[in-house]
């Protein structure tokens, strides 16, 4: 059962995984969420590489209690070694 765009209403936060119905709907059921204080967490995986995106409204307040700069690491290589 699909759930309507009103129906979004009845929870705090709606998660996608998949992007079926296309970006535009993603857009119309995140502004929706927006509107009515609804989380919103987009996630896809596509092959080795994927996203989250993140929307918890303009009242979201995110801290940071030490400062430290974010780090990044690329993975160059995976070996199965026993």
């Amino acid at each position: 059962e699909q759930l309507t765009l009103d129906d979004h209403k009845n929870y705090n936060v709606v998660c996608y995984t998949e992007n079926f119905n296309g970006i535009q709907h993603l857009t119309e059921v995140n502004k929706f969420c927006r509107a009515n204080r609804v989380g919103f967490i987009l996630s896809e995986t596509l092959g080795a590489a994927g996203y989250i995106f993140l929307d918890y409204g303009d009242q979201h307040i995110i801290s940071d209690a030490d400062g430290e700069q974010t780090k990044s690491f690329i993975v160059t290589a995976i070996t199965n070694e026993e």
